[in-house]
């Protein structure tokens, strides 16, 4: 009986120091889950307002350019568009100007470097795969980008087409830190590796709840083209709306990579926050249950020694 109570006693203060790091970890979690979430909300509300400038920019050229040829437009022929016969863009055209023919199709995906974040890698890799299994059964070119290591050795080992992996972003990210990964990514695209790149990732909802997400990228189609996106009478541009275009779609283009692994690294905080709450309240059951156990023990001991005492008193009178 000695011997159980030890090793109850030893169990219980095991699992109580597991419970300790848990629970820090959480709060750590917390700390980082709260500075991404501010970034992210301020971060998304800058791509709304630079995604609504350039719509209103590539708006009013493209249907100030008909309105001079007196020319009704539809949804098909915006669709179909030439861009490079209306904007004086130069190689930056083929940001928004969506190839003829898709020979190979980008997918950056975004995971995490470590473990300890509930479901958040597998389902990243889960959903990949099964996009993988389409492409293959389609027999589509597929050219993978991993960002975080996870996911990296998950698809080297599975012998699929890795051009290029980046490990270890900071747990609050910021520009200058992911610039290569998006300088990459545009580069490989504008260079021909890929004719067109989705980025993959676990879109952050709220502390309980994420989401994963595939979002095209390049060419840039989330542009919102009509007549009632015009320029305002309050707009100025200046030198021109070429000139603008230039310098404000690249930017855009950076804008959505980086904000996609902005709003991951907030998903990966919330799941990690979650899963250390699960395994320390996980933790305090145990310990609950080992020290009713242990209790019932120290109980059961008395009782024999409080036995033993009557008895060998007895035995003496």
């Amino acid at each position: 009986m000695t011997e159980s109570l030890l090793e109850l006693k030893k169990k219980i203060s095991s699992i109580q120091k597991t419970g300790q790091i848990t629970e820090a970890m959480r709060m750590v979690s917390g700390v980082k889950l709260n500075r991404t979430e501010k970034l992210n909300q301020a971060y998304t509300v800058y791509n709304d307002h630079i995604r609504q400038t350039i719509s209103h920019l590539v708006s009013a050229k493209i249907f100030d350019e008909f309105n001079k040829k007196n020319v009704e437009m539809c949804d098909d022929e915006i669709n179909s568009l030439d861009y490079s016969d209306i904007f004086e863009l130069g190689k930056i055209v083929d940001l928004i100007q969506p190839r003829k023919e898709i020979k190979s199709t980008g997918y950056l995906v975004i995971s995490g470097d470590r473990g300890l974040v509930g479901s958040y890698n597998n389902q990243v890799i889960k959903n990949m795969m099964d996009i993988f299994k389409d492409a293959e059964i389609e027999k589509r070119d597929v050219k993978i980008l991993a960002v975080g290591s996870i996911a990296a050795q998950f698809f080297k080992k599975q012998n699929l087409n890795v051009v290029y992996e980046y490990k270890g972003v900071d747990d609050v990210p910021n520009y200058k830190q992911v610039r290569d990964i998006i300088q990459s990514a545009i580069k490989m695209y504008q260079n021909g590796v890929y004719d067109e790149l989705y980025v993959c990732y676990t879109h952050h909802v709220n502390t309980l709840s994420s989401a994963f997400r595939v979002q095209k990228m390049l060419p840039i189609s989330d542009l919102d083209i009509s007549d009632e996106e015009v320029v305002p009478k309050d707009y100025i541009v200046a030198p021109s709306v070429d000139s603008v275009l230039r310098s404000v779609l690249p930017q855009f283009a950076r804008s959505m990579i980086f904000g996609a692994i902005l709003d991951a690294k907030t998903a990966e905080h919330a799941s990690s926050m979650t899963a250390m709450q699960s395994a320390s309240k996980n933790a305090e059951d145990v310990v609950s249950r080992l020290t009713t156990k242990l209790n019932r023990a120290r109980q059961a001991q008395i009782t024999t020694q409080i036995t033993e005492i009557v008895g060998g008193a007895n035995a003496l009178e």
